[in-house]
């Protein structure tokens, strides 16, 4: 399926281009330029049509001067007729070579299906057979090389960095993450003050869906508390534009796991839906509310973690009979049991697992 990937400031083409899945077998994943970071496996895939809005032209300028060499895709730029009938804007054309078409964004979506004929479903002559079989061959290669190639950066990302950690007054946490091959995937983050730590686990079967997710989020990184309200809004807006995109039913299916931790009473409190588990000392988390002791772990095991081979039961096991020792040894060994089920080069889901822990000379109110 063809991925449309549309990057913009405030979200200002992604109405216009949603209605192409109606017409087109392709997703329309949509995100800010701020958010580039967490999608840049979308930016470097070589079969992605990337729209890029010009609306703000240093801020449009700044990412494709920052990201020209990384993307792979088929680059095209969007705007209204006054913010394409700019003198930047045709000079950037005339020399530019990455860009490989305009779209105008006054026009109807359907006066630019001519451009999605060609993009997103192109047709090609006939070819001679026997130069068919010479590209084959080489493409073979090429191919068999590549994976040779990524499996050694693969190993040698997961010997550099493999595991992050974050310190927070009193409490400490260390994750880490495991690619899948499924559609959307996990993300997680990990947000603090100085009176209490929220960390979310999301994950989505759609781009859309993640896009939505983050988008969301990132407002909660300017509040001053995190309070039960900001929480629950937070779920309730990410669920209302879920119900309002045009997506198919299997693709609005969404984990959530938020927990709040008080860093001065180290009581917890959790906002879940989906398959995600939490493990207090070894013990599995039930009710909305916990408390840690001092050199106590919270293990958080995520719902795509817990759906890759050897199956849940016997991830869970594993954690708990290393619930004594360091979490960074935890979680190597939880990924190591990961590791030997694995059938290809990546999980079947993405995986995502957190350790908190409580330090042992921690000041605790009662």
């Amino acid at each position: 399926m063809k991925k449309i990937v549309v990057v913009s400031c405030e979200d200002e083409i992604k109405k216009y281009f949603s209605s192409l899945e109606n017409n087109y077998i392709c997703e329309v994943i949509p995100f800010n330029y701020e958010q580039s970071h967490v999608f840049e496996n979308l930016l470097s895939d070589d079969e992605a049509l990337i729209i890029l809005s010009i609306r703000k032209w240093e801020v449009f300028k700044s990412f494709l001067d920052n990201n020209r060499m990384r993307i792979n895709g088929t680059i095209v730029i969007a705007g209204v007729s006054t913010e394409l009938d700019q003198k930047v804007v045709k000079d950037l054309c005339k020399v530019d070579r990455f860009i490989k078409g305009v779209i105008n964004t006054d026009l109807d979506i359907e006066l630019n299906y001519p451009w999605f004929n060609l993009l997103v479903n192109p047709t090609f002559s006939g070819i001679d057979q026997d130069e068919l079989e010479v590209v084959g061959a080489n493409i073979d290669t090429i191919v068999s090389s590549a994976i040779v190639e990524l499996e050694r950066l693969k190993t040698i990302h997961e010997k550099l960095v493999p595991i992050r950690e974050e310190k927070f007054k009193g409490l400490s946490a260390i994750s880490k993450f495991g690619a899948g091959e499924s559609a959307g995937g996990e993300f997680f983050d990990v947000l603090s003050n100085d009176k209490e730590v929220l960390m979310l686990v999301a994950r989505s079967r759609s781009y859309l869906v993640s896009s939505m997710i983050m988008g969301q989020f990132d407002e909660l990184r300017s509040v001053q508390n995190f309070n039960n309200d900001k929480i629950t809004e937070y779920i309730e807006n990410v669920q209302n534009e879920i119900a309002q995109a045009k997506l198919k039913e299997e693709k609005r299916k969404l984990d959530l796991l938020f927990v709040r931790i008080d860093l001065k009473t180290m009581k917890g409190q959790v906002w879940r839906s989906g398959g995600s588990l939490l493990l207090n000392d070894g013990k599995v988390v039930t009710e909305e509310s916990f408390t840690l002791n001092r050199s106590s772990k919270l293990m958080v095991l995520s719902s795509g973690l817990l759906e890759n081979s050897p199956g849940k039961e016997a991830l869970i096991s594993t954690a708990v009979e290393k619930k004594s020792e360091t979490s960074r040894e935890i979680l190597n060994e939880v990924f190591y049991t990961l590791r030997n089920e694995k059938k290809g080069m990546f999980f079947s889901h993405d995986a995502t697992m957190l350790v908190f822990e409580v330090d042992k000379n921690a000041i605790l109110q009662i």
